[in-house]
Formats: C-alpha cells, structure tokens, sequence
C-alpha cells in the first residue's frame, strides 16, 4: 500500500507541489492545467479514490 505523502491542510496550496493558488477551487484547476506533473499526479489521486465515492466523482 502507498503512502499518501500529498498535503490537504492549506486550501491555498497545490497539494501535490506546494506552489501557491490564485484561489481554492478555480485556482486549483487553473494550476493543474498549468502544470503537467501536477496535473497527473490528481489524475492518479483521483483514479485511486473513485471507488470510494459511490456512483463516481464528478469533480
């Protein structure tokens, strides 16, 4: 099992690099766009957790 090492705390902060957002929520989208590594680092997050959330996620 892997150890999530991303950090969740600061809603103003990639979680996966630690850069700075614009805001919490477009800011984030706005980022992972921007940023390859990032951006495919919450596609792995995201494939691991859609099992959790019945019916999917649509987020």
């Amino acid at each position: 099992m892997a150890v999530n090492t991303t950090d969740w705390t600061d809603p103003i902060a990639c979680p996966f690099c630690g850069d700075e957002l614009a805001s919490p929520g477009a800011g984030f989208v706005d980022h992972i766009h921007e940023s390859e590594t990032c951006e495919a680092e919450f596609e792995f997050w995201r494939e691991n957790i859609s099992g959790d959330v019945a019916g999917g996620w649509a987020g």
